[in-house]
């Protein structure tokens, strides 16, 4: 009898231990956050439910009770065993034109961008007058002597004029402004400071979405870096402007692929002000009307499976072509790579390889619904890449200014 209360135990344990990881598992593979939107269910995986005020339900109905704000409650195992607290938040529904149109972007960046400090020979020595006051690569020159400064020439005319002279600079620098004296040097009859400056630059991207109402607009699902410090750009302006697929260049393992193409109109079709780790984002001058809103998926409904992305390719203007999603990262923390895709569709396989650069900021739909943007190739294998929740977009285009 002792025997058998013992292996029953054994058993109780494991089977306990094993309920404990399970849940484990599902709390940090399952939303910390949902949202309900108005006169609709909330919907979770088939053995979930959520609790509040100790009354437990498969379903939610938001209610006139429960308009506006964020909620507390409990994700349960089987209606018994809690597996982690969650916030729940009410929203009304989003709707957004898809676009997956290629444009052009006119960089005008904040200040002037440091993109390297160089040593300047003067009699038998060598130094950087940059680097010695503390300016580094990645920094944005905003001010010297009091003057802004919008372009390297206004940078080289002061350090002209200054005569050797210290030169009070303002400089930002992960979004702090600070303060040095720079001392130039003389060179070659000329006087410099030893840093490499860049003031704009030009790219391609591919349009995400639009909101109908207000003709805001979100693109590429990442910002736009420099391309020798891979910083953030710091943005003044940019102008979106049009542009047309001149080439594709297939993409293969270890060698991402890439849509080449050029500026094809003069006037600008919108402006964008804001560039952060989500995206370029801005105000179209006139979006196109033809097109039709969908809604933006919340991220809890979002699952692995069939999808599709909205790209262009050629002169035919967007088109779908069929993708799988092999992962959901619900990590509130992470907000660009939240989607693992694979590129599934044989005329997509057979014209880019997979997933090249050029398609950030393609759409992304499942189930009639917006959930996302394409962000990055996955080099080692050009089928495969990643992709952004479009929520995380759309919070940001919120802070737009019109």
């Amino acid at each position: 009898m002792k025997k058998t209360v013992k292996i029953l135990s054994a058993i109780l344990a494991v089977l306990c231990s094993g309920v404990l990881g399970a849940c484990v598992k599902l709390g940090n593979d399952l939303p910390d956050s949902y949202t309900v939107n108005k006169d609709e269910n909330i919907s979770f995986f088939n053995f979930n439910t959520i609790s509040f005020n100790n009354q437990s339900k498969k379903e939610i109905t938001v209610s006139s009770t429960l308009n506006g704000g964020s909620f507390s409650g409990s994700l349960m195992l089987l209606d018994i065993i809690p597996i982690k607290e969650v916030n729940v938040h009410y929203d009304e529904k989003k709707f957004v034109v898809p676009c997956g149109d290629i444009f052009g972007i006119k960089f005008h960046t904040k200040g002037i961008t440091i993109i390297k400090c160089s040593d300047i020979t003067s009699g038998l020595s060598s130094f950087s007058p940059g680097n010695d006051c503390g300016l580094q690569p990645g920094d944005n020159i905003l001010s010297a002597n009091g003057e802004n400064i919008s372009c390297c020439d206004d940078f080289r005319n002061i350090i002209q004029t200054g005569k050797g002279e210290p030169i009070e600079i303002e400089f930002e620098r992960e979004g702090k402004t600070y303060h040095t004296d720079l001392t130039p040097i003389k060179n070659k009859g000329e006087y410099k400071a030893g840093l490499w400056v860049r003031d704009s630059c030009a790219g391609l991207g591919t349009m995400t979405f639009y909101d109908p109402e207000t003709d805001r607009f979100a693109s590429l699902g990442h910002g736009i870096c420099d391309s020798d410090t891979g910083e953030l750009l710091p943005l003044d302006s940019a102008e979106i402007t049009k542009a047309e697929i001149s080439s594709i260049t297939k993409g293969s393992d270890g060698i991402p692929g890439s849509i080449n193409a050029y500026f094809s109109g003069e006037e600008s079709d919108g402006t964008a002000f804001i560039n952060n780790e989500t995206g370029l984002y801005g105000v179209l001058n006139d979006p196109p009307s033809d097109r039709e809103a969908v809604e933006i998926a919340n991220i809890q409904d979002i699952r692995k499976g069939p999808a599709e992305i909205l790209c262009t390719l050629d002169e035919n203007g967007p088109q779908y072509y069929s993708i799988e999603i092999t992962h959901v990262d619900y990590d509130e923390k992470n907000k660009t790579k939240n989607l693992q895709i694979i590129a599934t569709d044989e005329r997509l396989l057979e014209k880019t390889g997979g997933i090249i650069q050029g398609m950030s900021g393609s759409p992304i739909l499942q189930n009639g619904k917006l959930i996302g943007a394409v962000t990055h190739v996955l080099v080692t294998n050009s089928a495969k890449g990643y992709g952004i929740f479009a929520q995380n977009m759309y919070n940001e285009i919120e802070k737009t200014p019109n």
